[in-house]
Order: structure tokens, then sequence, then C-alpha cells
């Protein structure tokens, strides 16, 4: 059966942000918080402000793709600008008719919710502690320091002139190659993104099929999800669906306002990779069964669900195989169900938390169809379009030698960035039920070693068996983090229609 592109929405892509759907193509990345200082003048600097639609980033991208050669991806210039708002920002706007029923969360901001998402208190966060003078982010990239920098000055300044001042600044950067795309820890990131359904015109797709593609994916293994998961005014998924493939229900705005746009969650993640090295290291060290012999780089494959290159541990579940890694078609040509026991990717590995691919909770035996279909309709209820990138320096000889983080200027993470039309059934149920959950998905099974969040000191994290196949021979660790949370907030990114109407 080939794919109907008439069943699906046609988006307007000139009047979404670019970030949303598409994704701005980007080396570097300032985010520059900001408060509205004279609303006057800001919306009258709205209302010319040129803002990347999701047109522009595929006109760029096809730009690219045409101007590759033999050596790889010529680098071209991509300028990028977005805008999002705090609930705080959108009420100096004059938007006062957003729903609290539908926009808890978002109301609240991620300061007030640290608790319950079991995140540090904010007391210890060092950037965006809760603030009501936070309005807003600009998104600026490009495809150079430079680039940023020119946007910047062409589109942003000067601040007082437009009634914006600058709050603070994060900024990003692309890995340099070979571990470009990579987070600090090594690993590729980004790896698997949903596809999403409709079009941005009569017979083109926003997320074409690939050729070897089952008619409901994009990319073999990226299954199409519907727009509504993540701009609102669209059909969303059917999390009661005997399938994924089924439609639900359009998801409304919580304002009309809010139409053709989404949340945006920002939140500043520093990484101790000296530390987190040294851990594996000696983890794996700890580790001494003869039915499963283990080394460090197999035992981070197990901690992640992917060895460096991207390949999923559960396609080459001892060793890499650069033929399924980041890059190639197979790279999330995989589900979890050959492996219902977590004999080869572990249940707590990082990409089998935040995405458990066919994976029936509590059933690890399951062999009926229609569960196996009902349980994956509803985690696909739950799917994010991720645009984080790295920040901070490499690490340094230095660091490496001592196995400790320097601290302070060489400070490194991610800047996780994710767009949704729920907060709280999207991001931080998958956050919280999932990554933090040491029974998800199966009792026990510890809790996500990348970005689970706990209060305790050490975590527990079982491990796999993938040559003895043996339950007994699961490793039971006690792993400490070396992530933590510095700082974020949820924010709102209208449409470009919307920002330009506001009187």
């Amino acid at each position: 059966m080939s794919r109907n592109l008439s069943d699906e929405p046609l988006l307007p892509t000139n009047d979404i942000q670019g970030d949303i759907l598409a994704g701005l193509i980007k080396q570097n990345e300032h985010l520059l918080f900001f408060k509205i200082s004279d609303v006057k003048r800001f919306k009258t600097f709205l209302r010319s402000l040129h803002l990347t639609s999701v047109d522009e980033v595929l006109a760029q991208d096809e730009m690219i793709r045409k101007s590759r050669n033999g050596t790889g991806r010529k680098l071209l210039p991509t300028p990028g600008l977005n805008i999002a708002f705090t609930f705080s920002g959108l009420s100096v706007l004059g938007i006062r008719d957003i729903d609290p029923g539908s926009a808890k969360a978002f109301i609240e901001g991620m300061g007030k919710r640290a608790d319950q998402m079991t995140d540090p208190p904010t007391t210890s966060w060092t950037i965006l502690r809760p603030d009501a003078n936070l309005h807003g982010v600009f998104v600026v990239t490009g495809a150079s320091h430079a680039e940023v920098a020119d946007i910047i000055s062409l589109r942003l300044a000067p601040p007082n002139e437009n009634g914006w001042t600058l709050l603070h600044t994060e900024e990003g950067q692309v890995r340099p190659a070979p571990v470009a795309g990579h987070e600090h820890f090594g690993y590729a990131d980004g790896v698997s993104q949903p596809g999403v359904k409709g079009r941005t015109s009569a017979n083109v797709a926003l997320t074409p099929t690939a050729t070897g593609a089952d008619p409901s994916q994009g990319q073999k293994g990226q299954d199409l999800l519907w727009p509504g998961e993540f701009v609102f005014g669209f059909p969303g998924q059917n999390p009661q669906a005997a399938s994924l493939e089924v439609k639900g229900d359009d998801i409304k705005p919580p304002s009309p306002f809010m139409e053709n746009g989404a949340y945006l969650v920002f939140r500043r993640l520093a990484q101790k990779v000296p530390e987190f090295n040294r851990s594996v290291k000696l983890a794996a060290q700890s580790i001494t069964s003869a039915a499963n012999p283990m080394n460090p780089d197999l035992l981070g494959a197990q901690m992640v669900g992917r060895w460096k290159s991207g390949a999923a541990i559960i396609k080459a579940p001892l060793v890499d195989n650069p033929t399924i890694a980041d890059g190639t078609p197979d790279v999330n040509d995989f589900e979890f169900d050959g492996d219902r026991q977590g004999f080869k990717c572990p249940f707590a590995a990082h990409i089998r938390k935040a995405y458990p691919r066919d994976d029936v909770p509590g059933k690890p035996n399951v062999k009926d169809k229609k569960e196996i279909d009902a349980a994956e309709a509803f985690t696909q209820s739950h799917r994010m379009l991720r645009r984080g990138i790295a920040f901070g320096p490499e690490v340094t000889e230095e660091e490496a030698l001592n196995e400790q983080s320097a601290g302070g200027d060489k400070t490194r993470g991610l800047l996780f960035k994710c767009y949704i039309t729920s907060i709280e059934n999207q991001f931080e149920f998958v956050q919280q039920s999932w990554a933090n959950n040491v029974n998800f998905s199966q009792p026990e099974s510890g809790i996500d070693p990348i970005i689970g969040q706990s209060h305790e000191t050490h975590r527990f994290f079982a491990g796999a068996a993938p040559q003895s196949l043996q339950q007994s021979d699961k490793p039971q660790l006690e792993l400490e983090s070396f992530v933590t949370l510095e700082g974020g907030a949820y924010f709102f990114a209208p449409s470009i229609r919307k920002l330009r109407g506001i009187v």
C-alpha cells in the first residue's frame, strides 16, 4: 500500500517558525533571553521582524543538497531567527485568554514544577531561575559565529530602540570533526526524530517516504506522526487507538493566538565528561562475568542504547557496526520487539527509556500483536521534536588525565530544546514517568543513566546479558549522575502571522 498524501493536512509552512517542524540549520546557535522593556516599541519591532519560516529552512536545505560534492556537505550561509515567549511575556503583550486548564505547566513555568519533576531545586540553578521579568528568547542560528553576529546586528539591534533588554545569553556550537553531531560524552545525538505527516504543497510531503521504507514511515524506522503533536490546530495522535497510524482529534490551542505555534522547552544540561568516562571504566571492570565479558565501550553503549557511532546496540549487541551508524539508511530501522527480555538493549538504556519502540510496559512476554500495536500508539503520543546543540569547550588533556572537570569556563554540556503541544503529556511525561522511573518499562529496570533525574547520589541500572541471554547474568549497577540541570524555562513559539498581528 502506498502513502496517500491527500489524507494528510496542508501545512502553512510560510507561517510556522522554522525551528519547529524543520529545525533551523546550524553550526552555531545563540539563545538571547530577554525582557520586554517598552511594550509599544517592542510591538512595532515585532511587526517588521524577519523570522525564519519552515519554507525558508526547506529552501536552505535544498540549496545545501544541490551544493554537495564528492567530499561532503559544503558550508553555506544559513541564517536563522526564531522567537518564543514565556507566559509572563505573552501577558505583557496582551495575550490574556490562555485557558489555564490546558496550559497549566506553561503558566506555572519549569521552576514551579521542579519538585514534581525531581529536578534540582531552583536555588541551585546557575541560569534562568524563576523570574517574572523573563519574557522571551531569540533563537539565532547560522553556519558560523560571525553569521550569528550578523543576524543579531541586522535584525535585533539595538535592543533599547526595539523595546527589549538582554537578560542572559547561551551559546551553542556543533562539535568539531570527526565528532560533529555528537554530544560531549561522544555519542551521536539527535539520531532518532519522528517524521511528521503533512504536505508543504499539493503533492509534496514535509517528511518524504524514503526508498525501501514502509508507507507509514519517512526514513526506515522513522514513524510518521500527525502534526498536531508538534503544532497547534492539526490532528494529533490517538493514544487509545489500535495502531499509531490512526488519526486523532485536532489539537486545539489554549488560545486562538496559539494556532500554528508550539511550546518550546529549554534546559541547560551540564555534562561531567571525565567523571563519566572514569565511572564507565570502573563499572566495566567491576563486571567479572565470564559469560558476558564487559569493556567500557560496550557498557557505555548499553547505557545509551547506541554505540558512539549511532549504531543501535539491539542490532549490534557486542561490537559497533558502522554500516548501521548515524548517516546510514538503517540507523533507525529497528524495534525492541526482538528483545522483549532486555538481553541486548537494557530496559533503562537512554534510547529505550525515551522511546520504547514496541515495548509493552510490565509485559516482557507479550506476543499479542494487537496489544503491541496499541502500546505503540500510546508511545507515539509522547514524542518530541528535539533541537538541541552542544555548548562549552572540548575536554582538555589536563582534565582527561586528572579524570575531573575543571568547571567554570570549562563547563560543557547540551542546550536541550524540544517543540511539542503538551508540556505535561510529552516532555514532562517522558522525563518523569519514563526516564526517572526505576520501574519503566519493566520492574527494577533502573533510571535512565544519561538524562534521568533523582535526588539519590547513586542510581540503579540493570544492564544486559547479550551472550548468555540469562536474566541472572545481567549486571546490577549503582551509577552516579553526570548530567546536571542548571536551569531552564517553558516558552511558546507563535506563528509568524499572529506575531505580526499584535496591536
